[in-house]
């Protein structure tokens, strides 16, 4: 049984008004199964809610990531043949990895 929080109402708001594409393809959000707003948890912990690691990504992106670790998604052979990568994905992913590589 996973231990989760939910995600508080006001920092769903905050989150919302920041991530208006996907943060890993930039795919902008719409309301077709495809390329619908999910919520994702950049390390996959389910219990840090912050707003810092707290994003919108698509459908597709989420699933694909699954519960790899960010960097070992990124280095895939998928990622580099769709050229999603390090430099591609939006400021917030880009912030994490800066903290996260020191």
């Amino acid at each position: 049984m996973v231990n989760y929080r939910p995600i508080p109402e006001w920092l769903k708001k905050k989150i919302r008004a920041r991530d208006k594409k996907c943060v890993y393809c930039k795919i902008p959000f719409k309301n077709n199964p495809t390329d619908r707003a999910e919520w994702e948890h950049i390390d996959n912990d389910e219990n840090n809610i912050c707003e810092e690691n707290v994003t919108l990504c698509c459908k597709s992106c989420n699933a694909s990531k699954g519960d790899k670790k960010l960097m070992d998604w990124l280095n895939s052979p998928n990622k580099k043949k769709k050229e999603i990568n390090e430099e591609t994905v939006t400021n917030i992913i880009k912030e994490y990895i800066r903290k996260h590589s020191l």
